[in-house]
């Protein structure tokens, strides 16, 4: 059993050299998230405004809801969301995670 644990260890090892060779590659050649930065002009746009955001499902409360943008850059969007009928929280969005956007 203890083989086992070694050679899934020696696994890992090899996987993750790997991995971070292709993401060497990927970025001496400009390869990344070109949608990401095409959202974040986006975003920008509707700063102030009330917007729908739906989000990949995941930790933030987010997904869905109608939030009012008041910041954001190419990775982050701060917005203003309703939690209750009369609270609102503010809450850090990665960019990456958001699907669409609808404009009230």
């Amino acid at each position: 059993m203890e083989y086992f644990g070694i050679f899934a260890f020696i696994m890992v090892l090899v996987l993750m050299g790997k991995m971070s060779r292709l993401e060497r590659l990927l970025r001496e050649n400009g390869i990344g998230s070109v949608r990401a930065a095409g959202l974040g002009e986006q975003v920008r746009k509707h700063i102030g405004r009330t917007v729908e955001l739906t989000v990949e499902a995941g930790d933030f409360d987010v997904y869905g809801k109608e939030c009012k943008i008041l910041d954001a850059d190419e990775d982050w969007a701060l917005v203003l969301a309703n939690v209750g009928k009369k609270t609102e929280c503010e809450k850090l969005i990665r960019l990456d995670s958001v699907k669409s956007i609808n404009v009230k």
